[in-house]
């Protein structure tokens, strides 16, 4: 199953139009469908888990129950003859911070990409995600929409909207120079990069930050 694709720090990013959404702050999950099988494969961002793991394994019974359903629909209506769909989703609690959970705290599920395609993958562009999406299933808010800027970097730097790790930034025009057609950035607010630091020093800013 294919992997969730390194984002680009906001400084490589194009200064392109784009709709930036709220980054939560959990781990990433990733959920393969095939016509055949339906949902049947989940992953982390590096390896593949069942029920029985022992932090991700909720996310299991977590998606059956909150997007298996609306997600199946999704696909029969707009995307019959695909072969394959990977959902991609973020998996955290409220106490979730860089990728580590309370273990007895509630876990719930985010969608926040869907890549289409068996051969010539391809992710919804995010005016199709929202479009698609938003009044079936959560989804990520929408914090900005329009060209990235340097001041907009800057203000989500400094914590002008209501964010705690920041926002991810992606392209609304199809690019064959990004794996699954589509740029994506992400800028963290100076708030949540400190805690990186104080919480794991440098060595956690460089994993966890931009």
């Amino acid at each position: 199953m294919i992997e969730y694709p390194t984002i680009l720090p906001s400084s490589k990013a194009p200064r392109e139009h784009c709709i930036a959404f709220e980054k939560i702050d959990g781990s990433n999950i990733r959920v393969k469908y095939t016509n055949k099988k339906g949902f049947h494969l989940f992953g982390s961002r590096t390896q593949l888990f069942d029920k029985g793991h022992p932090f991700l394994g909720e996310a299991v019974s977590v998606f059956y129950r909150d997007y298996e359903t609306p997600l199946v629909d999704l696909i029969e209506e707009y995307f019959p003859d695909e072969r394959e769909v990977i959902a991609f989703l973020e998996f955290f609690g409220p106490n979730s911070f860089a990728g580590w959970h309370e273990k007895t705290d509630p876990k719930t599920l985010m969608l926040f990409d869907l890549m289409i395609g068996h051969k010539n993958r391809k992710f919804l562009l995010p005016q199709e995600f929202v479009k698609l999406c938003q009044s079936k299933m959560p989804i990520p808010r929408i914090i900005y929409e329009g060209n990235l800027t340097d001041q907009f970097i800057q203000d989500v730097r400094d914590s002008k909207y209501d964010v705690f790790e920041g926002v991810v930034c992606k392209g609304t025009l199809k690019t064959g120079s990004h794996r699954g057609g589509m740029w994506m950035a992400k800028i963290k607010t100076q708030k949540y990069l400190d805690l990186l630091r104080n919480k794991f020093g440098e060595e956690g800013v460089q994993k966890y930050g931009e």
